[in-house]
């Protein structure tokens, strides 16, 4: 695993230059945490499953448990869709916004040991109008929820909208149940969220970038975050320091029932 210290600047510069554009790929989201708004849009607010939530002085016991049993979602993601060597790349266009979301999905599907089924990230371009620019992480959940995203080649560019059509093939693949965190509460959110065994839908606002949140360590104090990226790395890479810490995180609990 490569390791980007985010408070590092020149660790910063090479976390911007990865990613390959100096536009936003991610838009901040649209909705406040918790507001009927939210709860509208399919976000359902951990604080409402207290029995869920870590308190800090179970943080490193409930991590570790969860790394010795393989709980954690980089174990089934590695087992199933993506094995280490696998490259996952949207090579240019801005769409980490449905890679991330696409790979998140796919990882649920592992964790409900459904079959194995490779979904197309770039399907879901109908949201911008296939155009090549940036979303809201809240926009690919709804299309998710109510669409689904089509099976197709992992790495595919395809934006031509007759190659992924709306018909019962897509409506197999959709997301159900999604769980939002509170920027005030984030730590103890995603970790709550990942050793409950679901990987997060992340975006960074000061990369303006999203990705698959699939692994935790606190090694002597330090948070070290795994991280499922889509420019072409044949596995997660991991960030430390302040930055790290996501500016938004979903966790897809569940997918639909087919």
């Amino acid at each position: 695993m490569t390791v980007y210290n985010t408070d590092n600047s020149s660790d910063v510069a090479a976390l911007l230059k990865l990613r390959g554009s100096l536009v936003p790929q991610v838009y901040p989201r649209r909705t406040i945490y918790g507001t009927p708004a939210a709860v509208d849009a399919g976000l359902y607010p951990m604080d409402a499953i207290p029995d869920v939530l870590l308190q800090p002085d179970q943080y490193e016991d409930a991590l570790q448990f969860s790394h010795e049993q393989q709980m954690l979602p980089i174990y089934h993601m590695h087992k199933t869709w993506r094995p280490p060597g696998t490259k996952y790349n949207q090579d240019g266009i801005g769409y980490c916004w449905t890679w991330s979301g696409t790979g998140c999905l796919m990882t649920t599907r592992a964790m409900e040991d459904k079959d194995t089924v490779i979904l197309s990230p770039v399907s879901m371009g109908y949201l911008v109008n296939w155009a090549d620019r940036g979303n809201y992480l809240e926009s690919f959940i709804q299309g998710a929820r109510e669409d689904g995203v089509y099976p197709g080649p992992l790495n595919s560019l395809d934006r031509n909208r007759n190659s992924w059509p709306f018909d019962d093939k897509r409506k197999l693949y959709r997301l159900d149940k999604v769980w939002d965190t509170n920027k005030s509460s984030m730590k103890q959110h995603c970790i709550s969220g990942l050793t409950y065994g679901r990987s997060g839908y992340i975006a960074y606002n000061w990369w303006g970038h999203a990705l698959e949140l699939v692994g935790l360590r606190i090694v002597n104090g330090e948070w070290q975050w795994d991280i499922s990226n889509s420019h072409n790395e044949p596995d997660v890479i991991t960030l430390t320091g302040s930055k790290a810490i996501p500016d938004e995180c979903y966790f897809f609990i569940s997918t639909e029932l087919t």
